[in-house]
């Protein structure tokens, strides 16, 4: 069943496992070469209780359709809403009483305080997020975490903080996170790089080992897969596959920015800012209100935009894997016109784009059923952006080479 790679694998985790000799063990493996496999048979008899957690719901979403159980992401694993201080509701309220006593009573100042009053109300109904007391870790005797390239140097201290022994799982042929130092060290403690065998007639597994192998992409059929030059593509054809797709991956800032406004076009939305229904993307992580680089959400409504900033109700995107988080935040809008607010502003909102089309390096991190990529990236570091890009798609995936 398992080859002698594999093997030693088993030994060098096992032994891990039966002493927790050091807070984690890093198992490291490409596509298709069983690591995920193997931290589930590892952990079959491991004593007390076990969980998998991941840095997006949708790679959480992967891990339970492969048949992981008690799984999550890490945000919901071991952070929780937290109540803010209605000090300053109480405040306002006392100062309305006062200024109803008065005569005449002052009707503009009343006006005032009383929209205040409801503004208070609705920011202490949305969610703010602190480190679980409860959280069950407390009482775990193992997590493993998927993609734990991912995870930065915060996040991964908070995620120490109870004490859980770790078991890492991760893929050195990816591309290293764009912002922030990993939190785990860049030495992996096995590294697993023969495909396994039940994987090797996988088109994607195919494609990606050949990648990373250094060996040319070519036109043609993979399976489901398929690989097709631009030139060689009808338009029609290109935009039924635009929006038949899972989720569209490009190269560069601008293709997203462009690729983007045409999907919408073609959905017919022709307001720039959101709208219900809208796919977007967060472009900032904010733990204390729940929101991770790279999360996709759903638009289920919005208010008015005031001083290019607009308060959007979302819901997190879980791939039709139970109801996600709902959230109302306050965006800049200027992200949804292809510009950016200034710098000194930045934090004064929350920032978002449409997540219709992704780059790959935001695509970390997460996976897809079917994905289309844009095969424009001619940089340096091709191959482990082209390998990242085709390890996105879980069953299938186009490449139209640009």
């Amino acid at each position: 069943m398992w080859s002698e790679q594999q093997r030693l694998a088993l030994d060098k985790v096992g032994h891990w496992l039966k002493t927790k000799d050091r807070p984690v063990f890093q198992l490291a493996g490409y596509a298709g070469t069983g690591k995920t496999t193997l931290a589930k048979y590892l952990v079959e008899n491991e004593p007390g209780r076990v969980y998998f957690a991941a840095y997006t719901g949708k790679a959480a979403h992967v891990l339970h359709r492969s048949g992981v159980g008690n799984v999550s992401t890490i945000h919901k694993l071991i952070y929780v809403p937290k109540g803010r201080s209605e000090q300053r509701l109480r405040d306002l309220r006392a100062e309305l009483k006062q200024l109803m006593t008065l005569d005449p009573v002052p009707k503009t100042l009343t006006v005032k305080l009383e929209k205040a009053i409801e503004a208070e109300k609705e920011n202490l109904a949305r969610p703010f997020f602190q480190l679980n007391p409860e959280s069950p870790l407390l009482d775990a005797s193992l997590l493993v975490v998927d993609e734990y390239s991912m995870i930065n140097k915060d996040l991964g201290t908070d995620l120490m903080s109870f004490g859980c022994p770790v078991l890492a799982l991760g893929d050195p042929g990816q591309l290293p996170p764009v912002r922030g130092a990993c939190y785990f060290e860049d030495k992996p403690d096995v590294l697993l790089t023969e495909i396994h065998r039940q994987a090797a007639d996988n088109p994607i597994i195919r494609l990606s080992k050949d990648i990373r192998e250094g060996k040319p992409l070519r036109s043609g059929e993979y399976g489901d897969s398929q690989v097709v030059s631009y030139t060689n593509l009808p338009r029609d054809r290109l935009q039924a596959m635009v929006l038949s797709t899972d989720q569209l991956l490009v190269g560069k800032n601008a293709t997203r920015i462009s690729s983007n406004k045409r999907t919408r076009e073609l959905l017919g939305h022709t307001d720039a800012l959101p709208l219900p229904g809208d796919k977007l993307v967060c472009l900032r992580n904010n733990h204390e209100v729940g929101l991770l680089n790279g999360q996709l959400w759903k638009v289920l409504g919005r208010e008015e935009e005031v001083n290019d900033k607009m308060d959007l109700q979302l819901e997190e995107d879980t791939d039709g894997d139970g109801p996600g988080l709902r959230l109302t935040v306050t965006a800049h809008t200027q992200y949804f016109r292809g510009e950016k607010p200034p710098y000194w502003i930045a934090k004064e909102a929350q920032e978002f784009d449409y997540g219709y089309a992704l780059t790959v390096h935001k695509a970390q991190g997460s996976q897809w059923d079917n994905v289309l990529l844009f095969d424009e990236w001619r940089r340096e570091d091709r191959k482990q952006w082209l390998y990242t890009a085709v390890t996105r798609a879980a069953e299938r995936i186009d490449i139209v080479m640009m």
